[in-house]
């Protein structure tokens, strides 16, 4: 969405967006108690709502009265159908808080994806790659991203290993590691690469003589 303007994750932040003119959308799904799909990051209240209590934790029926910061609500992954219709590109972002977590989100995402007819137009990425290797086993018509995970030992290594069990179709990537060789090895097996947090204006401006694929910003406007 358009987080520097609204609250992120929120129908009005996705509105925000499409009317600064952004070419897609890129949102979080993580799954509540009952396996209901909502559109959130954290998996925790804390940072939005001053709550303590956790998404997996929680029903969406009790999710449903919490208001966030600028009295927004958290939408099911549903509610966004509408407002799908009106970008060119989607990425969903499936949440997982652990190698073994994530897993539930799988079938709403799919199911939302197919009911939506969006296989020409979402990526469905994730950190974990057994999420995306599980999403694969449930279907291969899905366009799949997977997001480059910084934070192991001897991460180069890790992701491309990773790289090679998953078999994506694009890779995504912080901006500060394009040069790295991983990315490089990645753009030899012809995925395509797009790159995220690009929120400063000199940024971009480096980073669009790559001719890169796609790009992620919470920042809009420093991307005109």
């Amino acid at each position: 969405g358009s987080p520097e303007k609204k609250t992120e994750n929120t129908l009005s932040s996705f509105k925000k967006a499409i009317e600064q003119g952004v070419d897609g959308l890129e949102f979080d799904v993580r799954c509540t108690k009952d396996k209901q799909a909502v559109v959130f990051h954290d998996n925790g209240l804390e940072r939005l709502a001053g709550i303590n209590k956790k998404i997996k934790d929680m029903t969406y029926d009790e999710l449903k009265k919490i208001h966030l910061i600028g009295e927004e609500t958290i939408p099911r992954l549903d509610d966004l159908t509408n407002i799908i219709s009106k970008t060119r590109a989607i990425n969903i972002e499936i949440k997982s808080d652990s190698l073994f977590r994530g897993y539930d989100a799988i079938g709403p995402v799919v199911s939302f994806i197919k009911k939506n007819n969006l296989y020409k137009k979402c990526i469905v990425s994730c950190f974990n790659p057994l999420v995306l290797i599980k999403l694969k086993i449930k279907t291969t018509r899905v366009i799949t991203g997977y997001l480059y995970v910084k934070n192991v030992p001897l991460h180069a290594w890790h992701n491309v290993f990773w790289m090679k069990q998953v078999r994506p179709d694009s890779l995504h990537v912080h901006h500060s590691l394009l040069d790295s060789w991983p990315v490089k090895w990645a753009q030899k097996q012809n995925l395509k690469i797009s790159s995220y947090t690009v929120n400063d204006k000199a940024v971009y401006k480096k980073i669009k003589q790559l001719k890169l694929d796609g790009v992620f910003s919470d920042n809009i406007e420093c991307l005109k």
